[in-house]
C-alpha cells in the first residue's frame, strides 16, 4: 500500500479531547462514599482493540484525553517494539504498524492466512505472527517488515507467546501447545480450543476454552507442571509477577487472579460482560480489563485488587496495550 493510500486512511484519524479523569471520578463516586479512595490511573497511554468499529483507542491516562484511529480492518493482536505498535488485522490479511504518538498509520503489511497472534521479540527486532488458516508462525525484521522465517504449526495457531526467546504458540484446533524451532520443536495436548497462551517464572501457561482450565508447561520443553480447573471459558492470560497470573473468565463476567505455586485461585474479581483483554501498566500498579459485552474498560489497583477507574468504551472491545507515557 502506498503512501496515498496510507493517507487516506490516517485522515479517518481523529483526536478527541475527553475528561478521562473526570469519567473515572464520577464513575466511581458511589464506591468512594463507601471505602476510602485510591488514586485512579494516571501513568501511560492505554491502547483498545476495536473489534467491531475497526480501530484503535488511545486512552491518555496521564494527559486526560482520548483519540481514536479508523483501521482498514478488525484489529485482534496487539504489541509494541522500539516505539512502534504493531497490530494483526486477519479478515483483512494484513499487519498494522501504527505511531501511537501521532496516532497515525506507517505501514501495512499484506499477510495471508489470516494473521492473528502477535509478539515483539525486543532483542532480536523480531516479530512473530501467526497465519491461523495457513497454520504457520511467521518471523518478521521489524525494521523492514520482510520476512526472516516461516514454520508450519498445527491447525489455527491461535496465540503466540516467547519464553526463554523460544515461540511458544496456542494451536487452537489442534488443542495442543507447540514450540516453533527452525530445527524443530516439541508439543503437548492441552484440551479443548486452547484461547491463550503467556510466559511466567520458567512456565508457559495454555487457557483451554472449552475445558475452563490452566495447562501448565516447563518453557521449552513443555514438560508438563499440573493443569488448573477454572471454568467460565478462560479466554486470555496477563502475568503479574513471576507466580501469578491474571485470567480472563469469558463465559464468568469475571477475572481470575491465579497462584501457579499452588495452582490455586487467589481472587475472583468482578468485572462487566464478557471480558477480553487484560493488560498491565507500565509500572504494575495497574491491571487494565477489557469488557467485550459491556464496551467498557474496568482498572483495578493490583496491590489490593480494587477499582480504580472505570472508562466508557467503542462498542465490540477486544485487546488491550498500555504503554508507557
Amino acid at each position: 500500500m502506498d503512501n496515498r493510500s496510507l493517507g487516506r486512511i490516517n485522515r479517518f484519524a481523529s483526536l478527541a479531547v475527553l475528561p478521562v479523569m473526570l469519567l473515572a471520578i464520577l464513575a466511581f463516586s458511589r464506591q468512594a462514599q463507601r471505602q476510602p479512595a485510591i488514586d485512579p490511573p494516571a501513568e501511560g497511554v492505554l491502547v483498545v482493540a476495536g473489534l467491531r468499529t475497526a480501530g484503535l483507542s488511545f486512552l491518555d491516562l496521564a494527559r486526560g484525553s482520548a483519540a481514536s484511529l479508523a483501521l482498514p480492518g478488525a484489529p485482534h493482536e496487539l504489541a509494541a517494539l522500539h516505539g512502534r505498535l504493531y497490530v494483526t488485522l486477519d479478515r483483512a490479511d494484513l499487519l498494522a504498524e501504527v505511531d501511537p504518538a501521532a496516532h497515525g498509520m506507517l505501514r501495512l503489511l499484506p499477510l495471508q492466512g489470516r494473521p492473528h497472534g502477535l509478539a515483539a521479540d525486543e532483542q532480536a527486532s523480531a516479530l512473530y505472527v501467526t497465519l491461523d488458516e495457513a497454520d504457520a508462525l511467521v518471523a518478521l525484521d521489524a525494521a523492514s517488515l520482510s520476512e526472516l522465517g516461516r514454520w508450519p504449526t498445527g491447525a489455527t495457531p491461535h496465540t503466540v507467546a516467547l519464553a526463554a526467546g523460544i515461540p511458544h504458540v496456542a494451536a487452537a484446533r489442534a488443542d495442543r501447545v507447540e514450540t516453533v524451532r527452525p530445527t524443530g520443536g516439541t508439543s503437548a495436548p492441552v484440551g479443548r480450543l486452547p484461547e491463550a497462551i503467556a510466559a511466567a517464572g520458567g512456565r508457559v501457561i495454555a487457557a483451554s476454552y472449552l475445558d475452563g482450565s490452566l495447562h501448565l508447561f516447563r518453557e521449552g520443553s513443555l514438560e508438563p507442571l499440573g493443569s488448573i480447573a477454572l471454568g467460565g471459558g478462560p479466554v486470555r492470560l496477563e502475568p503479574i509477577d513471576g507466580r501469578t497470573v491474571a485470567v480472563a473468565l469469558q463465559e464468568a463476567d469475571r477475572v481470575a487472579i491465579v497462584d501457579l505455586e499452588s495452582g490455586q485461585v487467589a481472587r475472583l474479581l468482578e468485572v462487566p460482560a464478557r471480558p477480553d483483554g487484560l493488560c498491565r501498566s507500565p509500572s504494575g500498579a495497574y491491571l487494565a480489563v477489557v469488557s467485550n459485552g459491556d464496551a467498557a474498560v474496568t482498572v483495578f489497583e493490583t496491590r489490593t485488587w480494587r477499582v480504580a477507574a472505570r472508562f466508557p468504551l467503542p462498542d465490540g472491545p477486544g485487546a488491550c496495550l498500555w504503554l508507557p507515557g
